[in-house]
């Protein structure tokens, strides 16, 4: 008898004699496999929905008690400075001003996680503004989709980027883009997008004049949509189109934030002499809280600079453990922002 036949008798005789180890041995890690594959970004999209971009507080007594500085950024940007920032657990991104680099830190450990360079800087770029999604572009993937919000762009976009390693590398490549469609009766500007985690809804929130400073007749108007499918390499938003619109008395140069519960955390203004060469009086770097389901500020802290951080504050975003990072540009710093709401 030749080996084959052999063998295979003596897997059969195997079979006959212990079916359940042997059924076990096999399906057990083939399950393991298939929902690993088929529902990975169910069960991390449950994980970032409950703990990402949560507040836990009553917004409503929401205030800042202390600004507390942690160390400087590492900056590997040629081109110009770090602008928006946006969490995921605890990890804090920074992404610099023409999408030439990435920084990701552990805020648990205060270093440096990773360093992604593009190798696709755009000086039309103003990397305003930024979100992590609830979707994995694959299972393998360490962190969700990052959106980047573009708000100078010849067409104002968010681009929608996959942050993946390769042979030990890591990098970010833009997977799908969403285009504002403005015409001339409705254009906004300087847009930026901002994402409602408990409603699945992308907010675009820009100047109704042509200006970024505030003014009484320039006022900052807000429309509504669900997040598109990234599975589209394009997508275009009609503001006409909107699922709601309001406007909010504006601010001076608006900045990154993140929506909790319905309720968008957004730095404003900043104290660079370059960026604000006229400069007026309160003109300063501020905190507001806008409550989007009703299309009104809820409350604004007209001055950071009282907790002891004059500093241009590009952004500001919440971790897995509850605590508020943002980048202040003018000294290349990260800081804390502790809170209370008793």
């Amino acid at each position: 008898m030749n080996k084959f036949k052999l063998f295979w008798i003596k897997v059969f005789h195997y079979i006959k004699k212990f079916p359940v180890l042997v059924f076990l041995a096999f399906f057990i890690p083939t399950s393991i496999y298939t929902v690993r594959y088929l529902f990975a970004n169910e069960v991390q999209f449950n994980h970032l929905y409950y703990f990402g971009e949560r507040l836990k507080v009553n917004h409503d007594k929401f205030h800042v008690t202390n600004i507390k500085p942690l160390f400087k950024v590492l900056n590997i940007s040629s081109y110009s400075n770090y602008q928006g920032g946006a969490c995921y657990e605890n990890y804090y991104a920074l992404c610099s001003n023409n999408y030439e680099c990435l920084l990701i830190y552990d805020m648990k450990t205060n270093k440096v996680e990773h360093t992604i360079y593009t190798n696709e800087t755009n000086t039309d770029y103003h990397c305003n503004t930024m979100f992590f999604g609830t979707d994995f572009f694959s299972a393998e993937d360490k962190f969700p989709l990052l959106y980047i919000s573009q708000e100078n762009a010849y067409e104002p976009c968010t681009i929608v980027c996959r942050i993946y390693q390769i042979g030990g590398v890591w990098k970010i490549k833009v997977v799908s883009t969403i285009i504002i469609n403005f015409d001339k009766n409705n254009k906004l500007y300087y847009p930026n997008s901002y994402f409602d985690y408990s409603n699945g809804i992308l907010y675009y929130a820009g100047y109704t004049k042509n200006s970024y400073f505030k003014s009484d007749d320039n006022k900052l108007r807000f429309h509504s949509f669900y997040l598109p499918d990234f599975r589209y390499n394009e997508v275009r938003l009609n503001p006409n189109e909107a699922l709601a619109t309001f406007e909010v008395d504006s601010e001076t140069a608006t900045q990154g934030g993140f929506v909790s519960d319905g309720y968008l955390y957004q730095t404003f203004s900043g104290l660079s002499e370059a960026a604000f060469p006229f400069k007026k009086e309160g003109e300063t770097p501020k905190l507001r809280i806008t409550n989007l389901k009703e299309g009104k500020i809820l409350t604004q802290i007209e001055d950071l600079r009282v907790f002891g951080a004059a500093d241009e504050f590009e952004n500001i975003a919440i971790a897995d453990n509850g605590k508020l990072y943002a980048h202040g540009n003018t000294h290349l710093q990260i800081y804390e922002f502790e809170y209370s709401d008793n």
